[in-house]
């Protein structure tokens, strides 16, 4: 229950923040470390709601005492691998939902949407809360960092760059001493691909480790790399889309920063995909 006491003579507006939940403090710079994983807020689809009812004559504590009544909307999400997974409040009702024209199915488990398309959703009974949305095709591959030249553990993880949150990033060390350049973070698609470019996101919330020049290497076996192209980005926050002249093959994909913006030691970056057939 939230009671707000407002003198309307001097308030314009009133706000509520709503939050699912609200992380600890802490990082490797500051106390024992980030904070511990029942503090921690990871990037998941959550469904909250509130009620809004008139007080009138200070009945304040009859009015709260009625029973919240609708129907909770359905939450439609895509990973970025392209795992669909369905979140319904009212965990009783089946969901059904219906790719593009073809016939309605039931919602049992997460599944694959890689290919793209028009994904709708409702209540088995009920129609009203009909939810839609349209995914274009994916040509990113899923990966997994599997060594990184160097990283703030706890805040700046390489893992970071394939969770498909841009608030998170990969950050060289800084806590303990300082690595400079060149910084490099190796990826491994699991199997062979024939990788046509890669996608690049800068962290968002500060210019601290944007690179500016940059080297893309491929691998077989991650030991014996082969170099693939180089470049350099331009200085903004936007999501950079670097396409090869011509594809290459490999499983393992080496991404070197060369140098940063403002010419400091770190690195940084949101999210790195690369885009494959």
């Amino acid at each position: 229950m939230l009671r707000t006491l407002i003198n309307y003579q001097r308030v314009r507006a009133v706000h509520v923040h709503l939050d699912a939940a609200v992380t600890g403090l802490g990082g490797n710079s500051c106390g024992q470390g980030p904070p511990l994983e029942r503090d921690r807020v990871k990037a998941m689809p959550t469904s909250i709601g509130f009620i809004i009812r008139p007080i009138q004559n200070n009945d304040m504590m009859e009015k709260v005492q009625v029973a919240t009544a609708g129907d909770a909307p359905i939450s439609i999400v895509r990973s970025s691998n392209g795992e669909v997974s369905m979140l319904a409040g009212n965990k009783s009702e089946p969901v059904l939902y219906r790719l593009n024209n073809a016939k309605a199915s039931v919602y049992k488990a997460p599944f694959d949407l890689r290919a793209g398309g028009t994904l709708t959703a409702w209540y088995q009974h009920n129609e009203k809360l009909k939810v839609t949305q349209q995914y274009t095709k994916i040509e990113t591959i899923p990966m997994e960092v599997v060594f990184a030249s160097s990283e703030e553990t706890g805040e700046g993880d390489a893992k970071n760059l394939l969770d498909g949150d841009p608030s998170s990033i990969w950050h060289t060390m800084y806590s303990v001493t300082v690595a400079q350049y060149p910084h490099w973070v190796d990826f491994d698609a699991g199997s062979s691909k024939t990788i046509k470019g890669f996608t690049f996101l800068p962290r968002q919330d500060g210019p601290n480790g944007d690179i500016k020049d940059y080297k893309i290497q491929v691998s077989k076996d991650g030991k014996n790399w082969e170099d693939v192209m180089s470049g350099s980005f331009e200085r903004n926050k936007k999501l950079k889309t670097v396409r090869f002249e011509q594809p290459v093959k490999g499983r393992y994909i080496r991404f070197t920063g060369l140098n940063a913006q403002r010419g400091d030691d770190y690195a940084s970056c949101a999210e790195f995909m690369v885009i494959a057939e």
